[in-house]
């Protein structure tokens, strides 16, 4: 008998998985690229190959980090939409070559079939039809998932799963000392149709007449900064339009923090705000529903109604032990197991049939 003095790492032989990753604008789809990339590298579970758009901005990051790439024009893109069954022959990958396929979007799911034995989707928003094709579902909030479970009649299972925080702050930012100075309002998006930023400008012109003091800050920039700029010109030029601001810049200039996007599945910007224990509103998206726990948190409004919104930070403003509690919940809540990247990860890793193991080697 031979007796062994070490032990010797034992893997077993890494699943194979396909991460498509078409070009978008949409920030939040992007950072959920990051997200997803990140935890499966770092889960050590695959043999990964990235499927994106040559030149795409992703796909250049990636292929700087090592990553294993498989280019893909916008032509072969949209000629694969509506040619699934043509998928093993235009991308010269033979039938079921992966394990596993990840997608983001709808659109690619049934091709992606042709070539990967398991197909799992992530859905950002109420475009649920085209994940019919996918054996597995993600979305980011409990609303959709009940309406995708609804859709797919349980014949598709449908996991939700919220975006991870990774906490950066490690205290509450104070309120000015002196209570009768005035409080700064600040809102930011990518300034793109649904960002709700018009419908923030309109209430701080309605607020203004009740609370002239009160300042307003708009950070971010993008395509429609100009329509943006216009319309506060002409009904609230008194908003300070910041540009590009970090969460630590938005946390000192703040006291606060409104969303007002008409579709925020997740939004970043509200859960940096939460960790800087700034007090936060926001419309009633799915998103904003779940992470502010359906008003319990910090309060919610209808989207789209500037006047609303306006009535609901004058009762703030003049009540600044419930914004204190606000700050507090805020503070608490994006620091409950929710946001956990760890967990997060676990579920991500469950998701494909597998956990996470620790291999170790003993010289």
């Amino acid at each position: 008998m031979q007796t062994m003095d070490s032990h010797v790492t034992f893997e077993p032989p890494r699943k194979t998985l396909l991460f498509f990753a078409p070009e978008v604008k949409d920030g939040a789809i992007l950072e959920a690229y990051d997200i997803y990339l990140h935890h499966l590298t770092h889960s050590n579970c695959f043999d990964m190959t990235i499927m994106a758009p040559n030149g795409s901005p992703f796909a250049e990051e990636a292929r700087s980090m090592g990553y294993r790439m498989y280019p893909m024009s916008d032509f072969a893109r949209k000629l694969l939409t509506q040619t699934p069954q043509l998928w093993p022959i235009l991308t010269a990958t033979r039938r079921f070559r992966f394990d596993f396929a990840l997608s983001h979007e709808a659109f690619a799911c049934r091709g992606l079939g042709q070539i990967a034995r398991k197909v799992i989707g992530v859905c950002h928003d109420d475009n649920l039809a085209g994940f019919k094709h996918a054996q597995r579902l993600v979305t980011l909030t409990s609303s959709i998932a009940e309406e995708a479970d609804h859709l797919f009649e349980g014949n598709i299972p449908v996991d939700v799963m919220p975006h991870p925080y990774e906490c950066q702050f490690s205290e509450i930012a104070p309120l000015p000392e002196d209570e009768k100075a005035p409080l700064t309002i600040g809102a930011s998006g990518p300034f793109l149709e649904g960002d709700g930023l018009g419908t923030f400008i309109h209430a701080a012109q309605l607020l203004h007449q009740s609370s002239p003091d009160v300042k307003f800050i708009i950070a971010g920039q993008g395509p429609m900064e100009h329509e943006l700029k216009e319309l506060s010109d002409q009904i609230a030029p008194f908003v300070d339009f910041a540009g590009p601001m970090d969460a630590g810049e938005m946390a000192e200039a703040f006291d606060i923090y409104c969303l007002a996007a008409t579709n925020a599945p997740y939004s970043f910007a509200l859960c940096q705000m939460m960790d800087a224990g700034i007090a936060c509103i926001s419309t009633c998206a799915s998103g904003p529903m779940d992470i502010l726990k359906g008003g319990m948190v910090a309060p919610l409004v209808p989207i789209g109604d500037a006047f609303l919104l306006a009535v609901k930070l004058q009762e703030l403003l003049e009540d600044r032990p419930q914004i204190e509690r606000i700050k507090k919940a805020c503070f608490e809540r994006i620091r409950e197991e929710d946001f956990s990247p760890k967990i997060f990860e676990e579920k991500l890793i469950s998701l494909f049939g597998m956990e996470q193991k620790a291999f170790s080697r003993i010289d």
